[in-house]
């Protein structure tokens, strides 16, 4: 099991960097587990991505609600995600429901459908973004209800994920950018799909902008405690992020992400504050 952790960690350590070092402000005993619930939330994440069909991807997901449903055990020991991720499950009270809302959720990257309204799109980020914080604050805090906290904290981070991946996912055939949101602003997708960084698309940008940091308001408020934070700390990020997406002019073609340094100056403070 000590292998499987290890690539867990070594997945995230690769491909979502601020979460690997929010995890590392957790106790060590905990990291291990808080890493094979991330390189999960990676790897369903990424089927989209690796996958030329929708029904290759749905064949995908569909194993993974096997595997926490405990029906392809062999299997499971065979992949290091899967075999930490049930063992973790194993120790600390997951809801398994929540992981498989995780897994449905993904089920719209697949489609390829734009996102029709402001009330999907928060649901969207609560089964993604949300789960994953409340399934680490479950493992740094067992029994306490962080669900108002994964909330915000998830739509907050969310959002912000989101725009900084625009450019991507429209060069893919994704729209995550709310249709009534769009059409509140006079917006066509077509415009979006071709990459173009209209006064109205801006416009719209700073609308979800504006909620990101209300959210992130609301998880500054909400109770947390100590021992959770590392849970949460990426939501630390927030408020610069926003600031490098406002300076952007053409969110298409421009890098919004903090630098690799700001981030972990960021999370860092946060951290040694103990403040979100």
């Amino acid at each position: 099991m000590k292998d499987a952790y290890q690539h867990c960690e070594a997945l995230v350590r690769e491909r979502d960097r601020d979460r690997f070092l929010a995890a590392l402000f957790a106790p060590a005993k905990q990291r291990q587990h808080l890493f094979a619930l991330y390189a999960f939330d990676l790897e369903i994440g990424r089927v989209p991505d690796a996958v030329r069909e929708p029904m290759a991807g749905e064949i995908r997901l569909q194993w993974w609600r096997d595997v926490i449903a405990g029906e392809r055990t062999g299997e499971a020991q065979a992949n290091p995600v899967a075999a930490a991720l049930l063992d973790t499950l194993r120790y600390h009270p997951i809801s398994t429901e929540a992981l498989r809302r995780a897994i449905d959720a993904r089920e719209f990257d697949l489609v390829g459908s734009p996102m029709t309204t402001r009330a999907a799109l928060d649901e969207y980020l609560d089964d993604t973004f949300g789960v994953a914080m409340a399934a680490a604050a479950a493992v740094l805090e067992p029994g306490q209800d962080f669900a108002e906290a994964s909330r915000a904290g998830g739509r907050a981070s969310g959002i912000v994920k989101l725009l900084q991946n625009i450019g991507r996912d429209a060069a893919r055939g994704r729209l995550f950018v709310p249709l009534d949101l769009l059409a509140k602003h006079e917006v066509h997708t077509a415009s979006v799909f071709a990459a173009e960084a209209s006064s109205g698309f801006l416009a719209t940008l700073e609308e979800l902008c504006v909620e990101a940091e209300k959210c992130h308001r609301s998880l500054q408020v909400s109770p947390v405690l100590q021992s959770a934070v590392p849970a949460f700390l990426i939501a630390a990020l927030v408020p610069a992020s926003i600031a490098r997406i406002r300076r952007t002019s053409d969110p298409f073609r421009t890098p919004m992400e903090l630098s690799a340094i700001r981030s972990q100056f960021l999370l860092w403070r946060a951290a040694r504050r103990g403040a979100i």
